[in-house]
């Protein structure tokens, strides 16, 4: 979990911001599929009521604060999204297609949660 926050800022600096939210995004699946049964233990603990990262309440969070509010500065994502929603839908793509064989879907999803974050045009 770590390394998968860690990971932001060298994003970020990489990349435009959108971009690097996505990367972040496809990372965050790297890390659940690689965790051998962490999908269903997400599962039972999302069913349970408890936050299967309470441990790591603070880093998570942050990272994903900082690649939403660098995309919104730059005028690529709404800006009425927070970390606890973007957390809350990762966790469900994770939820629905946290196994490797089911990494295409994933990559949809993925996609299909930036198409909904992204800014309309007017």
């Amino acid at each position: 979990m770590v390394k998968l926050c860690d990971s932001a800022p060298d994003l970020l600096a990489t990349m435009p911001p959108h971009q690097a939210l996505r990367a972040w995004m496809g990372r965050f699946i790297d890390y659940a599929t690689a965790k051998l049964g962490m999908a269903d233990a997400l599962r039972a603990l999302v069913e349970s009521g408890v936050n299967p990262y309470a441990q790591s309440h603070e880093m998570m969070p942050a990272a994903l604060t900082s690649l939403l509010d660098a995309s919104v500065k730059a005028g690529t994502i709404r800006p009425d999204i927070t970390a606890t929603d973007m957390f809350a839908a990762l966790t469900g793509i994770a939820l629905a297609s946290g196994k490797s064989e089911q990494r295409e879907q994933a990559e949809r999803l993925l996609d299909l949660t930036m198409d909904g974050l992204r800014t309309a045009v007017r």
